[in-house]
């Protein structure tokens, strides 16, 4: 390996073939930093070393060992991602966003794009159905443009239906915006959200946890929510099906002790069941009319809290696998 580059980029590759390995999450990547102290220490521990921990095996150390052999591609994957002006950030690096930092399962590598570099502690994630009704995408719009006006940035996962005017709201309001993919960044999914996407990147920024090829499946549009919810002060859900994408959210931002607020409506449907069962598990209610006591409380997070603490035995009982 040439040992010529900078630390931090000779960091930024150990990372990246961690990355690269099958199987490896972000949890046991924390685990083997825990054990060998720093990710140049893993690759050289010896392959028992690392199959002897917990949740690891041989396959798994194996896979882990034979990476190290590929360094110089780890090195043309990082420059062709820089040619494409793809941020690439590792968690030892300073522009890291800060409220993912310290969760156990934040992505080792991630790839932004776009004008904003600050996420700060202003942002809040809104999302919801890929089908929701027009009281839902009225709600989405103008929530997102109050929050945008309001001075926040307005997180979701670039989806159709209320994702898609989480972003756009947003913008009309002038305001910041970050989409979270379950792919990498040059696969925008859906196609027909590319549009969005340029915008989204010219007014804010768009994030991925892939820095390799990676076409949406369902379980990385999953894992992407734990992002979404993460670098949030709050997660809204306007509607939701029981079993849908958005519930996955608000479970994260549940187990990550961020707020959840959700939409109480007065008609329901089967794209309503979800508010419903979070406001009963101590989401934060409001009505479809109430955006302004949105407004308010995300301004003044203390009025939240009755809202938060006390009740994470039973939000997580809703949640249990």
């Amino acid at each position: 390996m040439d040992m010529t580059h900078s630390k931090k980029n000779t960091a930024l590759e150990y990372w990246l073939a961690l990355a690269s390995v099958e199987g490896l999450g972000s949890v046991r990547i924390r685990r083997l930093i825990a054990r060998f102290g720093s990710v140049q220490a893993i690759f050289e521990a010896e392959l028992p070393e690392i199959a002897r921990l917990p949740s690891f095996n041989p396959v798994l150390a194996s896979r882990i060992l034979t990476v190290s052999g590929n360094f110089p591609t780890f090195r043309e994957r990082l420059d062709a991602l820089e040619n494409q002006d793809v941020r690439v950030m590792c968690l030892e690096d300073p522009d890291y966003p800060a409220p993912l930092k310290n969760l156990p399962d934040a992505p080792g590598i991630l790839c932004r794009v776009g004008t904003l570099t600050d996420i700060g502690d202003r942002c809040v994630s809104i999302v919801g159905s890929q089908k929701p009704s027009i009281e839902g995408i009225e709600l989405t719009l103008s929530l997102a443009t109050q929050l945008a006006l309001a001075g926040f940035t307005v997180a979701s996962g670039l989806a159709m239906g209320i994702d898609t005017y989480a972003h756009s709201g947003a913008l009309a309001g002038m305001g910041k915006t970050i989409g979270v993919v379950g792919t990498d960044l040059s696969s925008i999914y859906p196609g027909r959200n590319n549009p969005l996407a340029m915008k989204i990147y010219e007014h804010g920024c768009l994030f991925s946890e892939h820095p390799f090829p990676t076409a949406p499946s369902p379980g990385n549009l999953v894992q992407r929510n734990r992002i979404i919810s993460g670098l949030s002060i709050a997660t809204i859900v306007i509607e939701a099906r029981k079993t849908g994408g958005a519930m996955h959210t608000a479970r994260y931002a549940q187990r990550q002790d961020r707020s959840v607020l959700a939409c109480r409506w007065d008609t329901g449907h089967a794209q309503r069941e979800g508010p419903q069962e979070l406001i009963g598990t101590g989401a934060f209610p409001f009505a479809p009319t109430e955006v302004d006591k949105v407004i308010d409380v995300l301004t003044h997070p203390e009025r939240l809290e009755t809202y938060v603490s006390g009740t994470t035995s039973e939000q997580m009982g809703l949640f249990e696998e």
